[in-house]
């Protein structure tokens, strides 16, 4: 896997839909698959070590998708997303590193994500909330520059609820294509916060980079 470059802390998992704004540009008109992000066969789609420069913290990410399972009489795939920040490298830190986890439960037919599990600890002890989509959806197959939709709000254990968000598609100075979900997620303590996951795809789809800004 490539390594990322940069990391600004936070977590999750983002959805899309089929529906895009088609651009007017002609130089923008590539398509870049989003099989390495959308994909629903079993085992990792993205592993990296992270970094956020500027303050010199480091992160660990991947992206997995585990063995399927039926919720509700839905054959689903369970997507595993595990991410942890800390101040060095390596060494003891890491045992007490903030970490957060979300299981994404994905229709396997449709590939809609129809709900989701985050947990978040900073000692190990820390929220864990369920949420169901109020209207199941997922990414589009492939993307252009300047093509964007919204994204469904989720409905979550103790009445909490999580905004409708948004993802958008922006060309980059080399060619490749940055893929930009906008959502929302809980932080350690259980509270609602924004998030912007950036993924940065080349002409073959695969994921050259990972930004992940809270």
């Amino acid at each position: 896997m490539r390594k990322s470059v940069l990391i600004v802390p936070l977590l999750l998992l983002g959805c899309g839909s089929d529906k895009k704004n088609d651009s007017t540009d002609s130089t923008k008109s590539t398509f870049y698959s989003l099989e390495k992000i959308t994909s629903v066969a079993k085992g990792s789609l993205y592993s990296s070590e992270l970094l956020d420069k500027d303050i010199s913290q480091y992160g660990f990410v991947s992206i997995e998708n585990q063995t399927e399972t039926v919720i509700n009489g839905v054959m689903v795939t369970p997507q595993y997303r595990y991410f942890t920040v800390k101040n060095s490298r390596f060494g003891s830190s890491n045992i007490s590193a903030p970490v957060w986890e979300t299981t994404a439960y994905i229709d396997t037919a449709t590939k809609n994500l129809i709900s989701f599990t985050t947990f978040a600890s900073r000692s190990g002890i820390g929220t864990r909330i369920n949420c169901t989509s109020t209207s199941p959806y997922h990414f589009p197959t492939q993307v252009k520059a300047g093509d964007s939709d919204s994204t469904p709000a989720f409905t979550c254990d103790n009445n909490i609820s999580i905004a409708p968000g948004s993802w958008r598609a922006e060309s980059t100075t080399n060619g490749n294509l940055n893929f930009i979900v906008q959502t929302q997620t809980i932080d350690t303590s259980g509270k609602i916060i924004s998030e912007t996951i950036t993924y940065t795809l080349d002409t073959q789809g695969i994921v050259d980079q990972y930004k992940l800004i809270n």
